[in-house]
């Protein structure tokens, strides 16, 4: 499981987030998002019964994936084992928690962990956080901002996060994004203007496409 989420995250560096007050708008997004090409969806604990759709995501997906479905705003180690028993391949916290860490270890699952500060990076990574997820970066500067905190760390894989457009992939990019984190700005007016900006989205952070 882990090493294939870490395969599907290579090829296709977006998680999909899903983050809204209603489980129905929810289970539409994260269908959306699929159907888009996203191959991991996370799914955050913010959501209404958010655990009972990620069961229902997995279970229409079946054995093996893509798409991968997460859990996201994994704070603590009860959400992490009620992630772990609703199904869920991966685990994305808005912070460090040594809880959530271990219990990602012993399930084998993909982990992301939140931190801002070298400091915080540093103890993600050593915490075994397999992309560290630096957030939020629009309010303290967006990609200058990483580019700063990477230039004594840039051996630490880091996934950017916090709110950006679809068009500012690039500038993260170009400092050392592996991999973004986005909700909000991949949907559209229809389902045909999301999928448009979906697609954009993959061309950008897979760097086949000119700023």
């Amino acid at each position: 499981m882990h090493s294939a989420v870490a395969s599907s995250l290579a090829k296709s560096p977006i998680i999909g987030v899903v983050r809204t007050g209603s489980s129905e708008e929810a289970a539409g997004q994260a269908h959306l998002f699929i159907a888009a090409g996203i191959e991991l969806v996370e799914i955050t604990f913010t959501v209404p019964q958010a655990a009972d759709l990620v069961r229902e995501l997995v279970a229409e997906r079946g054995d093996g994936g893509p798409p991968w479905i997460g859990m996201g705003t994994v704070t603590d180690g009860e959400r992490a084992k009620s992630a772990v028993a609703a199904g869920a391949s991966f685990l994305v916290s808005p912070n460090l928690s040594s809880e959530v860490a271990a219990v990602a270890r012993q399930e084998d699952l993909f982990l992301v962990l939140g931190a801002l500060t070298c400091t915080e990076i540093v103890a993600a990574r050593d915490l075994g956080a397999d992309l560290v997820k630096v957030y939020p970066l629009p309010p303290v500067g967006g990609a200058s901002y990483l580019a700063t905190v990477r230039q004594p760390l840039d051996d630490i894989p880091m996934l950017a996060a916090g709110g950006f457009d679809i068009e500012e992939i690039p500038a993260y990019r170009e400092v050392g994004a592996q991999a973004y984190g986005i909700g909000a700005p991949l949907l559209g007016r229809d389902e045909q203007e999301s999928h448009q900006r979906i697609a954009r989205a993959l061309e950008l952070a897979r760097g086949n496409s000119p700023r």
